[in-house]
C-alpha cells in the first residue's frame, strides 16, 4: 500500500487526504473516496476496507472539516454550519482532489450523511455512493448524541464541550472505552484486530485534534435533517446498516431505505455503529460487492450515453 499525505483548500477549510495506490489508477474506473465520522480522522480508513481494495486498487480517504490534521478557518462559527455548507465544503474538495474524474463516495457515519448529501445535490464527481451507517438527522444517540446535545445549549456550554473532549483526548482507555460505545457486540468489537489498529491510526490525530474546532458542528449537528430531499437522489446508492445502532437509531435507516428510489440495503444482525469491527468479513465482502454493483451500473450508464454518428456518403 503506497500512500501519500496531502491537503486541499475547500471553502476556507484545508482538508487532508491521503491518496492509496495512485500508480494503480485507471482512466476507465471511477475512483473511490472514503470519509470518516465525527471524532475519527482521515486515518480512520487504512485497515476499515477490505484487502483487494486496500492493496489492489487505487483510491483516496477525505478529512472532515475540522478534524486534525484538516484546519479551519479563523472565523469558523456554528452559524456557518447547515446542509448547504457540508456540500460547498466537500463537494469543493472532491473536485480539488479528483478535478473531473468521477468517484463513488463510502462514508461511515457523518461521512454517510455527506455522500448522502453530495447525491442530493448531484454533486459534479459523484456517480454512486455507499452510506455506511449513515443518517438523515443529526439528532443521535449514544455518547455522540450527549455531545450534540451539550453543544447545543448554545455559547456558554462551549468551555464544557472543549473539557470534555479533551479530557478524552489524554487518555487511552476513554478513548478505547468511547469507541467501544459506539458498538453492539461488544465482544467482537474488542477481539477484533482491525479495533486495535483503528484506534493506533487515528491516535496522534485525535490527541493533537482542538476541541474548539468541532464546536461548530457539534453545536448545529442536532439541526441537520435532509429527509424531506432523499427522493431527489438517482444515482446508485447502497445503505449499510447495524439493528442495533445506538448512534443511528432504526428508524433513520428504514426512513432512508423507503425513500431513497432503488437504494439496496444491506443489514447487519446484532451489529451497531461499527460493522468494520463488529461483523468484519461480512461488511468487507458487502462493501467489494457495491462497489462492483456501483461501478458496473457507471459503466453501463456511460455506453447508453454514446450516440453513434452515422457515417453520410459525399454528396456528388
Amino acid at each position: 500500500m503506497k500512500v501519500r499525505e496531502g491537503f486541499v483548500q475547500s471553502n476556507g477549510h484545508r482538508l487532508a487526504y491521503l491518496a492509496v495506490n495512485e500508480h494503480l489508477a485507471r482512466e476507465d474506473q471511477p475512483s473511490i473516496v472514503f470519509i470518516h465520522g465525527v471524532l475519527a480522522s482521515v486515518n480512520f480508513w487504512r485497515d476499515c476496507v477490505p484487502a483487494g481494495i486496500k492493496e489492489g486498487h487505487a483510491w483516496y480517504s477525505l478529512s472532515l472539516p475540522a478534524h486534525h490534521p484538516s484546519e479551519v478557518p479563523v472565523d469558523f462559527a456554528p452559524e456557518q454550519v447547515n446542509e448547504q455548507w457540508f456540500y460547498h465544503t466537500m463537494s469543493g474538495a472532491l473536485s480539488a482532489l479528483l478535478g473531473d474524474k468521477k468517484a463513488i463516495i463510502v462514508g461511515h457515519s457523518t461521512g454517510g450523511f455527506i455522500a448522502l448529501n453530495l447525491a442530493i445535490n448531484q454533486a459534479p464527481n459523484v456517480v454512486g455512493i455507499v452510506s455506511i451507517a449513515g443518517f438523515h438527522s443529526g439528532n443521535w444517540g449514544g455518547v455522540e448524541g450527549l455531545l450534540v446535545k451539550l453543544a447545543g445549549l448554545g455559547k456558554w456550554a462551549r468551555s464544557l464541550f472543549v473539557a470534555n473532549v479533551a479530557l478524552a483526548q489524554k487518555s487511552r482507555f476513554i478513548q478505547r472505552t468511547f469507541a467501544s460505545f459506539l458498538s453492539y457486540n461488544h465482544k467482537a468489537y474488542r477481539l477484533s484486530s482491525v479495533s486495535q489498529r483503528m484506534i493506533e491510526n487515528i491516535q496522534d490525530n485525535t490527541r493533537q485534534q482542538d476541541p474548539g474546532a468541532l464546536f461548530p458542528l457539534f453545536n448545529r449537528m442536532g439541526s441537520i435533517d435532509i429527509a424531506d430531499q432523499l427522493q431527489q437522489i438517482t444515482l446508485p446508492c447502497y445503505l449499510f446498516a447495524g439493528t442495533h445502532d445506538p448512534i443511528v437509531p432504526a428508524a433513520q435507516s428504514l426512513l432512508l431505505a423507503s425513500r431513497i428510489h432503488n437504494a439496496k440495503t444491506v443489514v447487519f444482525r446484532h451489529v451497531g455503529h461499527m460493522p468494520f469491527m463488529e461483523d468484519t468479513e461480512a461488511y468487507f465482502n458487502a462493501l467489494e460487492r457495491a462497489l462492483i454493483d456501483i461501478e458496473a451500473q457507471y459503466n453501463r450508464s456511460k455506453t447508453q450515453k454514446t450516440v453513434e454518428i452515422p457515417y453520410e456518403l459525399p454528396t456528388v
